[in-house]
């Protein structure tokens, strides 16, 4: 089973990834590839984030 990347290394791909798309020599490509891979990210750390969520609600109604 692969290990996901901490949240904070997925929001530091995605900072990177966002100025990748923002230079001005990116294939067409290799910004749907860059644009694919953020998502993918994004999706990661939002589910990250509802887990912490979870925790904290579980642990603030104990």
């Amino acid at each position: 089973m692969q290990k996901r990347p901490a949240i904070e290394q997925s929001l530091q791909r995605l900072e990177e990834i966002v100025g990748q798309l923002g230079g001005e020599n990116v294939s067409l490509d290799d910004s749907l590839a860059l644009f694919a891979e953020g998502m993918k990210l994004s999706q990661q750390c939002m589910e990250q984030l509802d887990q912490a969520e979870l925790v904290i609600e579980e642990h603030s109604v104990s």
